[in-house]
């Protein structure tokens, strides 16, 4: 396994876990206001994290314009293809080398 073998995984890895931890704040800033105002729990709110439901549909059509920097909605592709970019820099780290 050569050095730069392993640093590419490892970055890949790492640009997944930030991209999936980028669209948790994503999310976090829609849905804190949508909590915050008892349009749904958290528990409610945590399953639009990874889907797009009518019930996630509607409590982002309830956001006021006092979000920062104006935005109003989530897309949970966000997260999704920062879980999946990181399964795929793990699943390198554990290929087998080639002889």
């Amino acid at each position: 396994m050569t050095s730069s073998r392993l640093r590419l995984e490892h970055l890949v890895a790492l640009a997944g876990a930030l991209l999936a931890l980028a669209a948790l704040g994503w999310w976090w800033l829609i849905f804190s206001r949508v909590v915050e105002n008892d349009y749904l729990s958290v528990s409610q709110a945590a399953t639009c994290i990874a889907g797009a439901t009518d019930l996630c549909a509607l409590a982002q059509a309830l956001c006021t314009d006092k979000h920062l920097y104006g935005i109003r909605w989530y897309a949970p592709e966000a997260f999704w293809a920062g879980a999946a970019v990181l399964v795929v820099g793990a699943l390198l780290s554990v290929r087998p080398a080639r002889t």
